[in-house]
C-alpha cells in the first residue's frame, strides 16, 4: 500500500489500532501521519486526544501507559503519535506484540521508523491489525510524473516542460517543490495551467538546496551527481567564486557541527547555533556523520587552494570548479 492509497483507505472511515510509517522520504511520512491526524481527530479536541512523543526520549512504560487511559471524552479515540520510533521499537518489541493480540479499542498508536523489517513477528501482527507504508523516496526520473499530480491538490495543471523546469530549478526536496506549487497556484489564481514562464518568474534557482544538493554529493562520492549539480549552477549563472565560497560555508558548518558533537552538545544546539533550516536538518545530520574532521580540514584546504587559483591562474574558472568537484569526491 503506498501514501495515495492509504488516503483513499481513510476517506471510507477505516480505523485501525496501529500504523506504522517508515522510509527516507519525510515528506510522504507527513504526509501519512496528517492523514490519520485529520481523519482520527476531525470530531474531537486535539488538546485533549493527540498525544505525541519522541520514541528515543521517552520510556515504553509511559507509551504504553497513555494506550491503555482512557480518554476524557469516552466516546473519543485517542491518537498516540511516537516519532523516532526505531529505540522505542527495539526496547519494547515483545511488549509491542503482546499488545497487538488485544490492543485498546479507544486508540490508535502511530509509529514513525527510519527502518522497518517485514520479516519479523512485529510487523506480521502490525499488517494483520493495522497498517504499514514504506514512504520511499522518489527516484529523480519520478519528479515530473509525481508534480502534476501534486499540482492538482491545488485544483492545477503543470505542463511537462514546467514540471521539468521546477525540478531543474529547485530540486528534488518534495516538501520545497510543494510549497512552490501552492506558491504558483497562489499568485495565478483564475489561470488553470502552469507554464514555464511562471516558473521562471516565480521560482528560480533555490541556491540554498543546490549547494546542500553539491556537498551532498561530495559527502556520498558521488563525482558524477556532483558534476551535474554543479553544471546545473553555472548553467543558471551562479558564480563561480560564490560556489566556492558557498562550499567553504557548507563545510565550515559540517566542522562546527562535528566540534558541538564531540563536546557533548546534541543535535538541537547544532541546529540552533548552526541556524540549519528544518528542511535540511535530517540531511544535515547524515552529512556530519559520513565526515571526519580530518576530511573536513582537507576539503577546505582544498577549496582555499582553488579560490587562490581561481584569481591567480589561467585555467577557465569552471575546468577549475569541475577538478575541484572531482577531488573532493575521492
Amino acid at each position: 500500500m503506498d501514501i495515495f492509497q492509504f488516503k483513499a483507505l481513510l476517506e471510507k472511515d477505516k480505523k485501525f489500532p496501529i500504523y506504522v510509517f517508515y522510509g527516507d522520504e519525510d515528506y510522504f511520512i507527513n504526509e501519512a501521519c496528517l492523514a490519520v491526524k485529520t481523519h482520527s481527530l476531525k470530531d474531537t479536541d486535539p488538546s485533549l486526544s493527540l498525544v505525541e512523543f519522541k520514541g528515543d526520549e521517552t520510556s515504553g512504560g509511559v507509551i504504553f501507559d497513555e494506550l491503555r487511559t482512557i480518554p476524557f471524552f469516552a466516546s473519543k479515540n485517542k491518537l498516540i503519535v511516537v516519532e523516532e520510533a526505531d529505540v522505542f521499537v527495539e526496547k519494547n518489541r515483545e511488549t509491542l506484540e503482546k499488545y497487538l493480540q488485544t490492543p485498546s479499542n479507544h486508540a490508535s498508536l502511530v509509529l514513525v521508523c527510519s527502518k522497518w523489517d517485514k520479516r519479523t513477528k512485529l510487523a506480521t501482527l502490525v499488517d494483520k491489525v493495522g497498517i504499514s507504508i514504506e514512504c520511499k523516496r522518489l527516484k529523480d526520473h519520478l519528479l515530473p510524473g509525481w508534480i502534476p499530480t501534486r499540482a492538482k491538490h491545488y485544483k492545477k495543471n503543470i505542463s511537462s516542460a514546467a514540471a521539468q523546469k521546477l525540478v531543474e530549478d529547485v530540486g528534488n526536496n518534495l516538501a520545497i517543490i510543494d510549497k512552490h506549487l501552492e506558491k504558483l497556484s497562489i499568485y495565478l489564481s483564475e489561470k488553470t495551467t502552469i507554464d514555464e514562464r511562471d516558473v521562471d518568474a516565480l521560482v528560480g534557482v533555490d541556491r540554498s538546496r543546490t549547494v546542500f544538493e553539491l556537498t551532498d554529493a561530495v559527502a556520498q562520492r558521488n563525482a558524477a551527481g556532483a558534476l551535474k549539480i554543479l553544471s546545473q549552477m553555472l548553467t543558471h549563472g551562479e558564480d563561480s567564486v560564490r560556489i566556492i565560497s558557498l562550499l567553504a560555508w557548507q563545510i565550515k558548518r559540517l566542522w562546527r557541527a562535528k566540534q558541538i558533537l564531540k563536546q557533548g552538545g546534541d543535535d538541537h544546539k547544532v541546529t540552533s547555533e548552526l541556524q540549519v533550516v528544518p528542511f535540511f536538518a535530517k540531511r544535515f545530520f547524515e552529512q556530519v556523520k559520513l565526515y571526519t574532521e580530518e576530511d573536513l580540514m582537507k576539503k577546505h584546504a582544498l577549496l582555499l587552494e582553488t579560490d587562490v587559483k581561481s584569481k591567480t591562474s589561467s585555467f577557465g574558472t569552471q575546468l577549475l570548479l569541475e577538478l575541484l568537484v572531482y577531488k573532493l569526491c575521492v
